[in-house]
């Protein structure tokens, strides 16, 4: 049975409890509060705010993907069942028996082909043991609707089967696992499968949140003691390393609630990134941003929030004004 890392510095209720039968959730709104979550391992804590939460229902979340499975097989007079795209939808989806078996199956099919490593099974037992996994899925399901435009059209079940982000990050979350457990050989392996399938760079230390949307997924990489929050939106070509001249184990960066993080955007050093900050679209920033602030520039420089000025989705949908990070309570 895995090792469970509970120093991630996000709210889970009730952590832990094993995964039954497709429990619900219900809503919990909490004010907002600043926490300082300790980082097992690491030589400091970086500060996040816990803002809102959103529940996720993560039965709901697989009834929909079923839902939105049967529909593209019936819709268009089944012209979307062509060319083997029946038996695909079928085998990653539909004749799955539970949420946790199609994302083995999922995760399975993409990385198989790489190495002989049992993906499947890996995910199977992760998942078996620690319920955050499908946590996390499902709000990185929810999130991506609302981040990404690309999304619109084809709901859930579009960004779970064909949107490679996705799956570097559920991934990720595995081989995170298996390296907190001691299992590092196993966590390192999977990793590189990911690294040669996705063409991302995520050490399987690095600590991610709720809410990741990895839009397009291509030249990412995430140093080995980089903690990212909830929400946080990460474009291609971003870089969490190390300035390579700090004598201290901890030497990536602390993203916070709410980043978003632009195209080449390269970010040094055991800094903060505070919550809702932006880094600018080839920005290298090498020191703390702000909370709400933007940093552009090379090297980045400082732009402070404006007042009444609605944070905007790349999608165009309008943001709540505290954001919001995801919480599951089981019952």
């Amino acid at each position: 049975m895995l090792l469970r890392s509970c120093g991630h510095g996000f709210t889970i209720a009730n952590y832990g409890r094993r995964f039954q039968a497709m429990k619900r959730t219900s809503i919990t709104i909490s004010e907002p509060v600043i926490v300082r979550p300790v980082v097992v391992g690491l030589t400091r804590s970086s500060p996040f705010s816990s803002l809102a939460t959103k529940s996720i229902d993560i039965g709901k979340t697989w009834e929909r993907l079923q839902t939105e499975a049967q529909a593209v097989l019936s819709k268009r007079g089944g012209r979307d069942s062509r060319f083997g795209m029946k038996e695909f939808i079928e085998d990653r989806v539909l004749s799955r028996s539970s949420f946790e078996d199609s994302l083995s199956a999922t995760l399975s099919a993409e990385l198989d082909q790489v190495s002989n490593l049992h993906i499947g099974a890996m995910a199977s037992e992760v998942m078996q043991d620690d319920t955050s996994i499908l946590e996390a899925v499902s709000a990185d399901l929810d999130r991506f609707l609302v981040m990404d435009p690309a999304a619109e059209d084809g709901g859930l079940l579009k960004i779970y089967l064909f949107f490679k982000g996705f799956h570097a990050v559920q991934c990720s979350r595995i081989s995170h696992r298996y390296w907190k457990a001691g299992d590092k050989w196993i966590a390192s392996a999977l990793q590189s499968d990911i690294s040669e399938k996705f063409g991302v760079d995520i050490h399987p230390a690095s600590q991610w949140g709720k809410g990741i949307t990895m839009d397009h997924g291509t030249s990412i990489v995430v140093g080995e003691t980089s903690v990212i929050g909830d929400n946080v939106y990460l474009m291609h070509d971003v870089t969490l390393g190390a300035t390579g001249t700090s004598e201290d184990h901890d030497r990536h960066p602390k993203i916070g609630r709410g980043v978003y993080l632009a195209c080449k955007s390269t970010i040094l050093g055991n800094i903060t990134i505070g919550d809702r900050a932006v880094v600018g679209a080839g920005s290298l920033v090498n020191k703390d941003v702000p909370p709400g602030y933007t940093a552009v520039g090379t090297p980045s420089r400082m732009i402070p929030p404006k007042a009444d000025v609605p944070k905007v989705a790349p999608s165009g949908q309008a943001l709540p004004s505290g954001d919001f990070g995801y919480s599951v309570e089981w019952h």
